[in-house]
């Protein structure tokens, strides 16, 4: 098994998701079936990397071609915004609008600043 220093390969600082890509071919051009991919050394992740990370490597959608690949070492608040970006992938709605809502319609601005001033008190 392989472990490859996240840092060394991208940036102590995690920010684009599009880097997420240029992880995913090194570890694709390891030849290597098992990987550990260590955070031990970064010091940020934005929600975005993280989100792209989560998609290709933890769940993979067969990006990775059978290779076997572990988290280790996240610090405590890039592990967290890993379990927060999970949670959105879910596919469930986080907010559900109540059943008993009408929509409006209006063909112009006038229309809308007319019917907003029926509602205002």
């Amino acid at each position: 098994m392989k472990t490859i220093d996240i840092t060394t390969v991208l940036s102590p600082d995690l920010k684009s998701r599009s880097t997420v890509a240029d992880l995913l071919l090194y570890v694709l051009n390891s030849n290597e079936q098992e990987i550990q991919i260590d955070f031990a050394k970064v010091l940020f992740a934005t929600r975005s990397f993280m989100d792209e990370y989560y998609n290709t490597f933890v769940n993979d959608h067969g990006k990775l071609n059978g290779i076997k690949v572990e988290s280790i070492n996240l610090p405590e608040d890039i592990q967290y915004m890993l379990n927060v970006v999970s949670q959105t992938q879910t596919g469930k709605k986080l907010y559900e609008e109540p059943a008993n809502t009408t929509t409006h319609r209006f063909q112009t601005v006038k229309e809308m600043t007319d019917w907003m001033k029926t509602i205002c008190l």
